[in-house]
């Protein structure tokens, strides 16, 4: 079941994906900057018959 909770981190992601700047830290990244994101589609089937569905794909 979908909450407001989840949908609510989804946008936050979708909108502002600079918002994810302390997971890279924590990785030794560089923080990264809207402008590096855009959104994939989040269609994820496979060529076996099994449907699988991502809430949100940024690349």
């Amino acid at each position: 079941m979908v909450t407001a909770t989840h949908e609510v981190s989804l946008r936050l992601f979708q909108e502002h994906p600079e918002a994810l700047a302390p997971v890279f830290e924590a990785l030794g990244l560089p923080p990264p900057v809207k402008t590096d994101f855009h959104e994939l589609s989040p269609d994820t089937t496979e060529i076996r018959p099994m449907e699988r569905r991502a809430d949100t794909v940024l690349m």
